[in-house]
């Protein structure tokens, strides 16, 4: 698996393996790669980014099954700019990561361009999280990941939250998913920034209202990108599916949207659609294309 994301993308700078001693293949994985200042296999994907060094092409692999709990706030501290961190396996033999402990529990990006593909994220371990994710710096992507927002034992408010300086976001094919348990408010929260690139993932929770899986709150965001994206409110009476700042501006284009009432799933004034956004407003109830409220 390593061998093939590395011919997909060749990378020039150090390859950390992130695997736990309890692991059957741990030991043969270090005869495979003994500690040089190029490669190293360690146990905590912390201790992996801390081998790191920032802006130079350095790529953390984290092996199938390979399971960690995030307790506190920065548990992961993603602080090295330009480092890939890429999980190997599919399905459940994903990475699998857990908050737990605290409402506080947190994973933050503090770095630009970081890049975190191939994850399962499990942000119900401990309910009421605050924000999965905080992103603080430029050019964060998540990649063809699973977060699980929200079940019957929790429900995080938000698993991606951003600052204004966390612009050129970009999320691409991954899957949120949560039950009709209230408490989350949106799956991603953007406070201003520019540059954001959503794209071709999947939504289904039960989001505020009047808020939707997508929320620009607080701070206008410029020039984003919303399109190819399925969204279901599961919340009784949702009345949108995302929200953006009044003077926020963008491109909204082919998105497929279920609300549970009105006829306006998305809010901004400013923003511009093409395409076909197509929306129904109950469970297997016509589709309307098209329509959008601009206010």
């Amino acid at each position: 698996m390593i061998a093939e994301s590395l011919k997909s993308r060749p990378r020039v700078g150090k390859i950390l393996v992130v695997v736990g001693e309890t692991n059957v293949n741990f030991e043969e994985l270090n005869e495979i790669f003994p500690a040089t200042d190029k490669i190293r296999v360690v146990t905590t994907l912390q201790a992996a980014i801390d081998l790191t060094t920032a802006s130079s092409d350095d790529t953390i692999f984290v092996a199938p099954y390979h399971t960690e709990n995030i307790t506190a706030a920065a548990t992961v501290a993603l602080n090295k700019a330009g480092v890939s961190i890429i999980g190997l396996g599919h399905g459940t033999s994903r990475p699998t990561f857990t908050w737990t402990t605290a409402i506080a529990a947190s994973w933050d990006v503090s770095a630009a361009d970081c890049w975190i593909e191939n994850f399962l994220f499990d942000l119900t371990g401990f309910d009421a999280v605050t924000a999965g994710f905080n992103i603080t710096a430029a050019n964060c992507t998540f990649k063809n990941n699973e977060f699980i927002v929200a079940d019957g034992g929790g429900q995080a408010a938000l698993a991606i939250l951003t600052t204004a300086a966390a612009s050129g976001l970009r999320l691409e094919g991954n899957k949120f998913f949560g039950t009709t348990n209230a408490g989350t408010a949106a799956a991603v929260r953007i406070v201003g920034g520019s540059k954001h690139y959503i794209r071709d993932n999947l939504f289904i929770g039960a989001y505020t209202t009047s808020l939707g899986a997508i929320d620009n709150a607080t701070t206008e965001a410029s020039q984003i990108f919303v399109g190819y994206n399925v969204i279901q409110n599961r919340t009784a009476s949702s009345t949108k599916a995302m929200v953006f700042v009044s003077t926020s501006t963008g491109f909204i284009v082919n998105n497929h949207m279920q609300i549970l009432s009105g006829d306006d799933p998305i809010t901004g004034a400013a923003m511009s659609w093409g395409g076909i956004n197509t929306f129904a407003a109950a469970i297997a109830t016509t589709v309307i294309a098209g329509r959008t409220q601009q206010n």
